[in-house]
């Protein structure tokens, strides 16, 4: 994929191009040809089968195109006379002619449409309603709708790149839906491009995605036409799912510096599409991971993107509240029921659809509610399929689908490549199952009872446009390769991380014993994963750390409550940039030479268990009193503020520099071997801070230019 200059745009070291020959690209991009031209218009033709067009452009209102009209007419071609108002202008009707818009927007409802009732489904059709999530926007909480945030955020002047990320299963995939129909119901200016990197398990690079689409969606006009148009902002991309391309990029998910360069050069592709001059709107959707945190992303954004508006969203954990209402809530409170486990929203929705006599009756556990979902969907199988099997069977045959899913590495496969595994699967007992058919005409094939079991409410063909199928979402799929896990640890000498993963999510809403058994037998095989990985699985299924994280960088992350870092195993040098630690119990010697940025602390429980100083750092955190407090032990820290002050502010001006750098990232301002002098050089940022001689904004802290001679009052530059 090779991308153009925007037709707007100047290309660097050429002289400045005219509105003529603006105009002139713009119907070439569109596959007209120029036949005539003079100072006063310009004729263009385009043909296509049976379609042969002219525009004439007129540049000159005043001038008489009436005979070159009807030359043409004559000719046999249909004539369209277009005074030229601006550029703009003149994109916007080529736009409008060659997109059918009101067609995309109808397509876009029809997917939004099929799946609700997708959704619909896994809730024993009771009905699918979107619930508004808690987010961030900016790193600040977030106000309002989401979906006609993001939608107002795209409508905006320029080029627009929004991250939305979140932890698995907490509501991406429906929240991209949610901004497909609020665009085809409320903006008729744009033709989007929706994808889901989740149904494309094949695909490893963004630049083949993106072709990919263009084909199937645009089958009439050429992909240079319609990435110009991605250019302009006409056609903005919802992509969801970002995150399993790196994913799917990387084998070895050991290496986090192969991480980094598949992570940088799926980032690079995606920078083509922003070029000076351009309007590109695109939304990601990714899970939380070291893709766009941290200064590396900073650094690359500077680099590559030093014009574009990102904005950061962040949906954070489902409260269970807003799931199932607040007496629902209550009652499981009362029943001691952790929500820690409960916050997959599959759960939550299968709950918030029940009537309160029936979830007072399931709800007494975590296991039986998991127990009930599964039972209603196998039995309400047995009546839809008149399939005769019993609860136990087809659960039971879903476990070996399952297993063979890893086995041959893939999350969906055609549908006769599934119905042969069935085969395998039920062979042995075929007959058995087949003499169950009291009439001897409804008894079916071995090839036709396979067939049905693809059919099965567990399972869903992946993409209303592909004939591939696979398990209706991960918390099934998962659950079933935990019992794999359980019954037989040796799959796991073979077993891909990413499936370990989705395994330990799901098993994250079952009860404690069944959580233990399964962590104590991954251990061994997690550190094929990536730490961030590992820390994520060993939170989900024992709500602490197992083993020592030394040297980490940590960011954007949520330790929820119910969490307890009791020192038995330790975060060492690691690093904690805008994440959020709410209602952990916190023992002091869990956390050594650690470094907390941006972080938030709220209603955490902090205990002293060391006499020794932790020797922890916290700059721009709040919340943190307490925790900072204990850790220190002995306040060892002794110096001149004033000193420290200097210190910081001189690093603006090189040596024998003249003028200021203006603005120095936070990191480079820290870089010192001294805990002791870091901890002065923290305070003295917050103390210029507050004397409003420095700012920060994200990673960066900028001189106060209006005070400038303040400062170089106090730095003896005067």
């Amino acid at each position: 994929m090779k991308i153009k200059n925007n037709v707007y745009g100047e290309n660097e070291g050429m002289e400045k191009i005219t509105e003529k020959d603006k105009v002139e690209q713009l119907y070439k991009i569109y596959g007209f040809e120029k036949t005539e031209e003079t100072d006063e218009f310009i004729v263009f033709t385009y043909s296509n089968g049976y379609f042969h067009n002219v525009e004439i452009v007129r540049f000159d209102d005043k001038k008489s195109v009436e005979n070159i009209k009807l030359d043409y007419e004559d000719i046999g071609y249909s004539v369209r006379i277009i005074d030229y108002i601006s550029c703009e202008q003149t994109q916007h009707l080529l736009f409008n002619g060659f997109f059918s818009v009101e067609n995309i927007h109808k397509r876009l409802l029809g997917d939004y449409a099929n799946f609700c009732e997708l959704q619909s489904r896994k809730l024993f059709d009771e009905q699918y309603e979107y619930v508004q999530p808690t987010f961030t926007w900016n790193n600040s909480t977030g106000e309002g709708k989401l979906s006609s945030n993001i939608l107002e955020q795209l409508r905006k002047e320029g080029p627009q790149l929004i991250i939305l990320e979140a932890a698995a299963g907490y509501g991406k995939t429906c929240t991209s839906y949610e901004i497909v129909k609020e665009i085809a119901d409320q903006d008729t200016a744009y033709a989007p491009i929706f994808t889901e990197l989740s149904k494309n398990r094949k695909a490893a690079l963004f630049r083949y995605v993106l072709l990919d689409e263009i084909d199937r969606k645009f089958t009439t006009l050429s992909s240079d036409l319609v990435i110009s148009e991605i250019q302009n902002g006409n056609v903005p991309l919802i992509i969801d799912g970002f995150d399993e391309l790196i994913s799917r990029s990387n084998k070895d998910m050991g290496y986090d510096d192969i991480a980094d360069d598949e992570s940088k050069t799926m980032l690079d592709t995606i920078a083509e599409l922003y070029q000076e001059g351009c309007s590109t709107k695109i939304v990601l959707t990714s899970r939380k991971s070291a893709i766009f945190t941290g200064d590396i992303f900073e650094e690359w954004a500077n680099k590559h993107l030093p014009f574009c508006n990102i904005t950061r969203v962040s949906i954070e954990e489902p409260t269970i509240k807003d799931w199932i209402g607040y007496e629902k809530a209550n009652y499981l409170e009362k029943q001691r029921i952790p929500f820690s486990s409960i916050v997959n929203p599959i759960l939550l929705a299968f709950m918030r659809g029940m009537d309160e006599d029936k979830f007072k009756s399931i709800c007494s556990n975590v296991e039986q509610v998991i127990k009930y979902y599964f039972e209603s969907l196998l039995e309400r199988e047995r009546e839809r399929q008149a399939l005769q099997l019993s609860v136990e069977e087809q659960y039971e045959i879903m476990e070996k689908l399952a297993y063979n899913f890893v086995d041959f590495d893939i999350f969906s496969e055609e549908l006769s490549f599934i119905r042969d595994l069935f085969m395998d699967i039920i062979h042995e007992n075929f007959k058995i199952y087949r003499e169950r058919y009291i009439s001897i005409e409804e008894r079916p094939t071995e090839e036709e009872f396979a067939t049905k079991l693809a059919g099965h409410a567990l399972l869903n063909r992946i993409s209303p446009r592909k004939n591939e199928i696979g398990f209706i979402n991960d918390f099934i799929f998962g659950i079933f390769i935990g019992d794999n896990i359980m019954k037989n640890q040796s799959i796991l000498e073979k077993m891909d991380g990413k499936y370990v993963e989705i395994a330990c999510t799901a098993y994250a809403s079952r009860s404690e014993d069944k959580r233990d058994t399964l962590l104590n037998i991954v251990m061994p095989y997690i550190t094929r994963l990536n730490y961030e990985q590992q820390l994520e699985i060993e939170l989900k299924l024992a709500n602490t750390i197992k083993r020592d994280y030394k040297q980490h960088y940590f960011s954007n992350r949520i330790f929820n409550p119910d969490m307890f870092f009791d020192g038995s195993f330790k975060f060492r040098n690691c690093t904690f940039r805008n994440c959020t630690f709410k209602e952990c119990i916190i023992m002091t010697s869990a956390f050594v030479d650690c470094h907390f940025y941006d972080c938030k602390f709220y209603d955490v429980m902090v205990d002293r268990d060391t006499t020794e100083n932790c020797r922890l750092l916290f700059a721009n955190c709040s919340g943190h009193e307490e925790f900072a407090q204990l850790a220190s032990y002995v306040d060892e820290i002794s110096y001149e503020e004033d000193d420290y002050e200097k210190t910081v502010l001189s690093r603006y001006w090189g040596k024998g520099e003249r003028f200021s750098k203006g603005k120095l990232p936070e990191m480079l301002l820290l870089n010192t071997h001294s805990n002791k002098e870091r901890t002065g050089i923290v305070n003295a940022l917050e103390s210029l801070k507050r004397k409003e001689l420095i700012f920060k904004d994200g990673h960066y802290w900028y001189l106060n230019k209006d005070k400038i001679n303040e400062i170089k009052e106090k730095l003896g530059m005067q």
